[in-house]
């Protein structure tokens, strides 16, 4: 069993609804026997044990012949009968729709254009589709501020209370529906919004990218003024991500040096639909922000 979760993890939490008890027993799906069967498989074009290998896919997976389609096919029919405990006689096309598991040709594939045109920098093209590697958001290793100048920390706080005064006080969320994803944020003073604006992304981005696109574009306004500024956010993902030297995330890189070069601005993390009115504001108009916000040109995560 511990074999079956490493090769499908998404499918490790299901509960089958099937009461019947499968014809193929547990013992026969030992470490020896699966080790069996990816020894007669071509080792030059064995996808792995636990999972395939994403740098070696993008050799073999762009053009997969019937032959090593029907291969992995079989590989992967074992344990889809021991995942929903269905008859030897259930078609394996059936078993990948009932349990919602890729095909595993189709996977090899998706994982070899995805190393081709993120790591290797390659343009692909693959079933009438092209795929531009200046599309698609490139990884960074290496450090981009000294570390010596990384002191961003201390304009960071997870636990200082939120309270209202009547300084310039900013408020930014994320938000992604069946519509597409937006981001937004505002301003206010005294009580009183003076400020907001709103971002629109595209479908495929995530409601992480949106949030920190909102927090870039708060820092940039509020870099603007010469005061202490308080910028507020709901996303503690986001937080822990610009804290991080390391990250290898292109937004993320974006928004520490802005930080770096202006002290004077704050950022605080506040729950998040406690009650605060600049959140709930922030959360509502961050839906709205999909069909209505200026459009943001975002790199593909």
């Amino acid at each position: 069993m511990r074999n079956v979760v490493q090769l499908y993890p998404e499918a490790a939490g299901e509960q089958t609804d099937i009461s019947f008890t499968p014809l193929v027993s547990e013992e026969r799906f030992r470490k020896m026997e699966i080790d069996n069967i990816l020894k007669r498989f071509p080792k030059s074009k064995a996808p792995g044990f636990v999972r395939i290998d994403s740098a070696q896919a993008s050799a073999w997976a762009l053009s997969v012949s019937p032959r090593l389609e029907k291969k992995l096919s079989s590989i992967q029919r074992i344990f889809l009968l021991y995942i929903k405990g269905s008859y030897r006689t259930t078609p394996t096309a059936a078993q990948q729709t009932i349990t919602g598991i890729m095909p595993l040709h189709l996977k090899a594939q998706q994982e070899a254009i995805f190393i081709s045109v993120t790591c290797l920098r390659k343009e692909i093209e693959f079933e009438g589709l092209f795929y531009q590697p200046r599309d698609y958001e490139e990884k960074i290793k290496s450090l981009t501020i000294h570390p010596s100048l990384f002191k961003i920390i201390n304009q960071f706080s997870t636990t200082k209370p939120y309270k209202e005064d009547n300084s310039l006080i900013f408020f930014t969320d994320g938000s992604k529906t069946e519509m597409g994803t937006g981001c937004f944020y505002c301003a206010f003073e005294n009580g009183i919004k003076v400020i907001e604006w709103k971002g629109k992304l595209e479908k495929f981005h995530t409601v992480f990218q949106a949030e920190l696109m909102g927090l870039k574009e708060t820092i940039i306004r509020a870099s603007q003024g010469n005061e202490i500024t308080k910028i507020w956010t709901d996303s503690l993902s986001n937080v822990k991500a610009v804290l991080d030297p390391h990250t290898p995330l292109q937004l993320v890189r974006d928004i520490q040096p802005l930080l770096t070069q202006n002290r004077n601005i704050l950022v605080g993390w506040i729950k998040a639909h406690a009650g605060y009115r600049g959140n709930e504001e922030a959360d509502t108009l961050a839906k709205k922000a999909i069909t209505e916000g200026v459009v943001m040109k975002v790199l593909n995560p």
